[in-house]
């Protein structure tokens, strides 16, 4: 699971937010946060830890679901749109895009960590990676998607999370999808200086006057999802998770532009 918070500066001029300097701050505690939990990235990690493989299954299954009540419902119909993935980490969302028909030339991805892209690039060819701020960034666009999966809890600075989320939907095209990931809970929780759960009046509150169709405590706790797939294989995990009974409060969103 990627959970940058930034996006790309990619070499450009003008400085952070803020004349005191606060965000800069900000991006540098969350690059070292993820620099020091995350990298060395490791391709196989997913796949030998239970719970972000099912993290990871159910994202791709919800996206899948979307676009198809979006009307996306062919290859051919997602070779024509341009996407934007903020926080993209790795690559591993926009390239599975591409197994799904998305044309990689029109696909961007901009993390604020540069190994993860350095590393995006060297495994996905034809998709056009950044490294950086976000908030600086000249991405391009408008898009007819924008993806953000798991940026906003990691982001405990409130004006920066509505700079973040304010540039996002700029840059999606009108009609365009927005597909949200992160874990938020219907109360305040509190947090660490790394990390914030959201609520979900403050995730409507990103997105007002756009509706919202959400899904809910969508993961598999991870203690449960470990037994299930040592005792009884990742199938069984699945089935679990997707009767919603033993979930945390991992959220799935989307909205039109």
């Amino acid at each position: 699971m990627t959970a940058q918070a930034g996006a790309a500066r990619a070499g450009e001029g003008g400085g952070p937010m803020g004349e005191d300097g606060g965000f800069e701050r900000d991006l540098e505690a969350i690059s070292r946060h993820y620099t020091e939990r995350f990298l060395p990235a490791n391709p196989w990690a997913s796949l030998l830890n239970a719970h972000p493989y099912l993290v990871a299954r159910q994202r791709q299954r919800r996206v899948r679901e979307a676009l198809v009540e979006c009307g996306v419902r062919t290859p051919e119909a997602l070779r024509g749109m341009s996407v934007l993935d903020v926080g993209c980490g790795s690559g591993s969302n926009l390239a599975w895009l591409v197994e799904l028909g998305a044309d990689p030339s029109r696909l961007t991805g901009i993390d604020l960590v540069a190994q993860r892209t350095e590393l995006a690039r060297s495994r996905f060819a034809g998709i056009r990676f950044l490294a950086g701020d976000f908030l600086q960034a000249d991405v391009g666009g408008p898009f007819d998607m924008v993806m953000m999966f798991a940026v906003l809890s990691s982001v405990t600075n409130a004006e920066l999370k509505r700079g973040l989320m304010d540039k996002a939907l700029r840059l999606l095209r009108p009609g365009g999808i927005f597909f949200f990931y992160d874990v938020v809970s219907r109360r305040p929780i509190p947090g660490t200086a790394a990390y914030q759960r959201l609520t979900f009046a403050e995730l409507e509150g990103y997105f007002a006057p756009r509706p919202l169709r959400v899904f809910r405590r969508d993961i598999l706790r991870r203690e449960i999802a470990d037994r299930l797939v040592q005792r009884f294989g990742v199938t069984v995990a699945e089935l679990v998770q997707a009767t919603g009974l033993l979930n945390i409060d991992g959220t799935f969103a989307y909205a039109r532009g």
